[in-house]
């Protein structure tokens, strides 16, 4: 598979037919899935005070995970842990996993379990964690090289001299989109634009001050392809949205146990209804 397939950048009608919808999930039941593991990564990532760049590399590096494996396999909170322990490790902002650990299990179970070292709890995650890294590096083919929308985001930001505002409204869309497949759909100057031009569109109206009209123009970027990450940043809004009005809070998550010698860690799960 690594031989064959090294290009991460894939296409809107790839996520209609990922292993996961193979398996039983519809396409916005994988994305909320998906969703929901990387809002893992960042409060635990705010908790343990990493950067940004740190826990966008886990994101992506869930995302093109779920483009290889099923959620039906492989828990989508067990692989958000794994995939930003080694994030930590990539970009060089390491973390114990006695501290890393106890944090992790705080936010995934939402604040109803503790996993402090010794106890069974830590034992389970510490399992899961380290056996899963190397399903996770099989699957990423070892290349840990990304393409951050941040950087792109931030020149810019420079270039187009955006008002303090705005920038701060793209940041935080910025972070929104590597919650979504997005960042491996589209590139990270089109991220970038899009993050500015949904920040423009919803910021008042005295804050749009210094924006030249033709920035999107300027910068190089295609108005189709801004366009059509904006939507799909707006349509999820909207389904996540529904998706907390329908459906009670999320029961606690943790492994189901301990993981057999030579066997996956994870705990399988049933098709969503």
């Amino acid at each position: 598979m690594c031989e064959q397939e090294t290009d991460w950048q894939f296409t809107r009608e790839d996520l209609q037919r990922t292993p996961s919808v193979g398996c039983g999930w519809t396409v916005e039941r994988e994305e909320l899935d998906r969703a929901k593991a990387c809002a893992l990564i960042y409060s635990a990532s705010r908790k343990l005070q990493l950067p940004q760049i740190t826990s966008s590399t886990a994101c992506i590096y869930l995302h093109r995970f779920f483009m290889r494996h099923t959620l039906k396999e492989f828990h989508h909170y067990n692989i958000a842990a794994t995939c930003l322990f080694f994030a930590c490790k990539a970009e060089e902002t390491l973390r114990k996993l006695d501290v890393f650990i106890p944090i992790i299990v705080y936010y995934a179970s939402k604040g109803n379990r503790k996993a402090t070292p010794g106890t069974s709890e830590f034992d389970k995650w510490r399992a899961v964690i380290l056996g899963t890294e190397v399903v996770l590096l099989e699957a990423l083919c070892f290349d840990m090289v990304v393409d951050h929308p941040h950087v792109a985001l931030a020149q810019l930001l420079e270039r187009q001299q955006v008002g303090r505002r705005v920038a701060q409204m793209a940041w935080g869309f910025i972070a929104d989109c590597m919650r979504l497949p997005i960042c491996i759909v589209y590139g990270s100057r089109t991220i970038a634009g899009a993050a500015v031009e949904l920040a423009t569109r919803v910021a008042p109206q005295d804050a749009r001050t210094g924006l030249d009209p033709s920035w999107a123009d300027r910068a190089g970027l295609q108005h189709s392809e801004v366009d059509q990450v904006v939507q799909w940043l707006l349509d999820f809004y909207s389904r996540e949205a529904q998706a907390r009005r329908a459906q009670p809070a999320e029961a606690a998550q943790t492994p189901a146990s301990s993981p057999p010698a030579n066997s996956s860690p994870m705990p399988h799960q049933s098709s969503p209804k």
